[in-house]
């Protein structure tokens, strides 16, 4: 899997269900047909270039790095943090994602933050060993009527 870095990780959001967010890899490899508005936003800000490149996501290689910087700086601020809201956290098939995740996730509940974390892939059993104040859920998208 390709990966690249970044200059943050954790980012103030304005959704009532998550207040701060993560977004651990760049692309997604459901490659949704439906107008999904990661894709498009990730495109129109020059993230990505085509659809092709989308569906090859790459991990964020320096995650647990950046967090160890950006949780004391945010702390006081955060109530819970999303994962994720523009990629799947437990994308199937790439086990290096869930790995990263469920870093993530460990990290942010050994600082007493709470996750909430919205999949469309398969929620690892690993999850029941973390904070029992996380919130999971699997979202469906269905092309039959």
């Amino acid at each position: 899997m390709d990966t690249i870095k970044r200059k943050s990780l954790l980012y103030k959001s304005n959704v009532e269900y998550g207040d701060f967010t993560i977004n651990p890899v760049l692309g997604c490899s459901h490659g949704c047909k439906y107008p999904c508005y990661a894709f498009m936003m990730a495109k129109r800000f020059g993230k990505v270039k085509n659809y092709e490149e989308w569906i090859k996501p790459k991990l964020v290689e320096n995650c647990i790095d950046l967090l160890d910087k950006e949780i004391p700086k945010y702390y006081n601020k955060i109530e819970s943090v999303q994962l994720c809201f523009s990629t799947d956290p437990f994308m199937m098939g790439y086990p290096e994602v869930k790995e990263m995740s469920l870093k993530i996730i460990k990290l942010l509940n050994d600082n007493k933050i709470k996750c909430r974390v919205l999949t469309k892939g398969i929620l690892p059993t690993e999850l029941g060993e973390l904070s029992k104040e996380n919130e999971y859920g699997i979202s469906i998208v269905s092309l039959s009527d």
